[in-house]
């Protein structure tokens, strides 16, 4: 009988496919790094006295558009993963990309560990919070100032508006009772005319009136002698 043949029931699968655990990239935590919002460093945790990189490495590989939160950058084979927590820039330096599910758990370790940070970093962190609350106030002073100057603005537009509609409705009037003295000028001059023609007609008398003798006057006797009959 074949192997795996038992009283012809069939075969019996000798052979199993299994899965080992995965194969995790190894991440060597290096260093900690703590900056303020201008990247200045505050303060800074060795987690291996062999790293080489220091924060004069770090100031170099930072982009040109400046840190991102949990955006790695690299130098060589160390990666530079940025953390912000509050005003602070905690940078993560190891060996290897710390993966999506480490970053979240190291970045709730470093929001806890804000609150312990040493006291040589608390006046520090105090002048900046000042400096910030100061730069809040002065921003918001500012822009009251924009906006009651927008205000302002708005205002002198209405009125500026209204004023325009009352010299086009100033302009119209005035076109009007222009329209209306050219017309009156023009009566008073065709009655001044009208009226110098009738005293003109009345002061010469008619032709007819002039000629006509006046009545009961005899004609005028002629002046050249008639002959006399009695010689």
């Amino acid at each position: 009988m074949p192997e795996g043949h038992r009283g012809g029931l069939g075969v019996v699968p000798t052979n199993f496919t299994t899965h080992g655990p995965k194969t995790v990239p190894r991440v060597d935590y290096d260093r900690i790094f703590v900056l303020d919002e201008d990247a200045k460093l505050l303060g800074e945790y060795a987690l291996r006295d062999d790293c080489p990189l220091e924060y004069d490495d770090l100031r170099r590989a930072i982009p040109l558009s400046g840190m991102r939160h949990l955006l790695s950058f690299y130098q060589g084979e160390y990666v530079f993963t940025p953390f912000r927590v509050g005003a602070l820039w905690f940078v993560l330096l190891t060996q290897g990309v710390p993966r999506i599910e480490e970053r979240g758990s190291i970045g709730t370790l470093l929001a806890a560990m804000r609150v312990h940070l040493p006291p040589s970093l608390s006046p520090t962190l105090a002048a900046r919070e000042a400096a910030l609350r100061d730069r809040e106030r002065e921003l918001e002073a500012r822009e009251t100032v924009v906006s009651r100057k927008e205000q302002r603005v708005v205002q002198l537009e209405e009125k500026l508006a209204t004023a325009r509609e009352k010299t086009e409705d100033l302009a119209a009037e005035v076109r009007a009772r222009e329209s209306r003295l050219n017309a009156l000028r023009d009566y008073a001059m065709e009655i001044h005319r009208t009226f110098q023609q009738t005293e003109s007609s009345a002061g010469r008398p008619a032709i007819a009136e002039r000629d006509s003798p006046e009545d009961g006057e005899p004609p005028p006797r002629s002046l050249i002698a008639r002959p006399s009959h009695d010689r």
